[in-house]
């Protein structure tokens, strides 16, 4: 549970730093790629220059997986963006949260990792964590507004953060299962943003992208946080034992009840009716998630 809080709380930390962007006029690509650098500094110090390079093996199947993840965290930001642009901050919110039905699936039907220890209240939570996700991001939509017809098109960037975000979760927890040890827990990260990185400046160079310091200055913020994020994940799913079924649920319930809150104190943000509903039934599932712990602590 300890590795679960700090997931949530460096998940949090990014959702802050995302939120300031545009209160500083901050550009998100530069300060997403700056943050990826940042990422690899982290890690380096965190973890020790020595101890990266003993455990560097470009032969081993860690390290093609974060060649592979690096492309699909810099695909998954850059739509993530578009998406938020074009679609707006809800439907964004929606289907990145909503990816977690993709690393429960895996867990449940092809892992197949603590699915003996799931009981009826574990599966509740589940599927209400779903419904509470939905709530808390319904938002009231203008009375000028228009309503958009459900194409392909019109759902296609939805889908694709859906998708990719299912991806990066379900990667994290089979590389985690199969190839990484504690040893390599710290490293792993650490590669996957080293290749986001070079993708990412690649694109800025091919595309003439200017960096302006505010925009490093707002990689910097979500650099740190955003190593730790992933590091704090794969401790997380270690704790445990690579049941994602329970792990993403939890995490992604954890980060909505911090971060609505945080929006609340910090933002000022108003929530409806049915926010707070969303935000009751979370808790609900933190609950029904995480009983069985909380009885053997009583």
């Amino acid at each position: 549970m300890f590795y679960l809080l700090l997931t949530i709380l460096a998940n949090v930390a990014i959702f802050m730093a995302f939120r300031s962007f545009s209160k500083y006029s901050i550009k998100t690509f530069p300060a997403i790629i700056t943050n990826y650098g940042v990422c690899v500094i982290t890690g380096i110090l965190y973890t020790g220059f020595g101890h990266v390079t003993n455990q560097l093996d470009t032969s081993a199947n860690w390290f093609y997986m974060a060649m592979a993840l690096g492309v699909v965290f810099v695909s998954t930001f850059y739509l993530m963006a578009r998406t938020t642009q074009l679609r707006g901050v809800s439907v964004a919110s929606v289907a990145s949260k909503m990816s977690l039905a993709i690393p429960v699936v895996f867990s449940l039907f092809i892992l197949q990792l603590g699915t003996n220890d799931l009981d009826t209240w574990n599966y509740i939570g589940i599927i209400l964590a779903f419904v509470a996700i939905l709530l808390v991001s319904r938002k009231k939509s203008s009375i000028h507004s228009k309503k958009q017809p459900l194409t392909l098109s019109y759902i296609a960037l939805p889908l694709a953060v859906f998708f990719l975000g299912g991806v990066i979760d379900t990667s994290l927890n089979y590389a985690n299962h199969h190839f990484v040890t504690a040893s390599t827990e710290s490293v792993f990260p650490i590669f996957i943003f080293a290749f986001a990185f070079i993708i990412g400046l690649t694109i800025a160079l091919i595309q003439g992208i200017k960096f302006r310091w505010k925009d490093i200055l707002g990689g910097i913020y979500l650099g740190v946080p955003n190593y730790f994020s992933i590091y704090f994940q794969l401790k997380a799913l270690s704790a445990f034992d690579n049941n994602g079924a329970i792990l993403y649920p939890s995490l992604n319930i954890g980060i909505i009840i911090v971060s609505t809150l945080a929006a609340v104190i910090l933002f000022r943000e108003k929530l409806s009716k049915v926010n707070w509903l969303g935000v009751g039934l979370a808790v609900i599932v933190i609950l029904l998630l995480s009983h069985q712990e909380i009885l053997k602590s009583i």
